[in-house]
């Protein structure tokens, strides 16, 4: 779903989601994901970002 201001969208399977601690959630990532996720938002901010470009995806497995 977009919402004003978002650049990026990141989907995920719902085992991915780390509940056990209750809130906040928050997904783990691998050292790759992790690196793919920061070269992607890198990416994105190298040039001028402006609000109507469209929505970057990142997937996790």
């Amino acid at each position: 779903m977009y919402k004003k201001g978002v650049v990026i969208e990141i989907q995920f399977p719902p085992e991915r989601l780390n509940d056990a601690a209750g809130d906040p959630y928050w997904i783990d990532l691998t050292l790759d994901e992790a690196k793919r996720l920061h070269a992607q938002l890198s990416r994105r901010f190298a040039s001028d970002a402006r609000a109507n470009q469209p929505l970057d995806t990142f997937t996790i497995e």
